[in-house]
């Protein structure tokens, strides 16, 4: 076979490869991008005069991505690489925790992890998740531990949340999924909001 056969055959194959590969990425679905959103419906009782810190908190390593985390079946999990959150999980989750709680104490000294309070502090809240997921089309499911403590030294009160909410939806909805995170968020603020009041505002050194 001459050379200039090969040059011909290779060049068809490049081409060929090239237009597999084209083909292939204009078949990937686009990104999706989802944010969490604060749904506290307001003040439950008295606005109470406090000064907060929420943060930092603790994700399991598996949900510490920028990818959506779904449960399958049995102890599978599914990372969605085309359903995202718009910033890490972590800073979405305590920027509408921290705006929820807000709107339910009506109090606008509020500072969340890591922003440095630029106030007096009456109580630290820190926080470790150890559930946040769901199934779409069906549920999502919250599980936290948390601690109140004054500005310096140890928990004063401890409290734990646990719920599961369904989003009925279509299983491809994960606008639905994350407006039940959102919703499952503002229920644990709600929770915090409940020991605040019973602690009250903190006695003077």
């Amino acid at each position: 076979m001459s050379t200039h056969s090969n040059h011909q055959i290779g060049a068809l194959l490049a081409a060929l490869v090239c237009a597999m590969v084209l083909t292939a990425c204009g078949h990937s679905p686009a990104v999706q991008f989802y944010s969490l959103a604060p749904t506290a419906v307001g003040p439950a009782g008295a606005p109470l005069d406090l000064a907060l810190s929420i943060g930092p908190v603790q994700f399991p390593r598996a949900l510490a991505r920028s990818q959506i985390v779904t449960r399958g079946e049995g102890s599978r999990v599914n990372v969605n690489e085309y359903h995202v959150w718009s910033a890490p999980l972590e800073y979405e989750f305590l920027r509408v925790l921290g705006d929820d709680i807000a709107s339910d104490i009506q109090s606008d000294r509020i500072a969340v992890y890591p922003k440095e309070a630029a106030f007096k502090l009456d109580y630290r809240i820190t926080l470790d998740v150890l559930q946040f997921d769901g199934v779409p089309g069906d549920s999502v499911t919250l599980r936290v531990r948390w601690a109140t403590a004054p500005p310096t030294g140890e928990a004063i009160a401890v409290g734990s949340f646990e719920q599961t909410r369904p989003t009925a939806a279509a299983e491809d909805d994960y606008n639905a999924l994350a407006a039940a995170h959102s919703a499952l968020i503002a229920e644990l603020g709600a929770a915090i909001t409940a020991q605040l009041r019973n602690l009250g505002q903190p006695a003077s050194p």
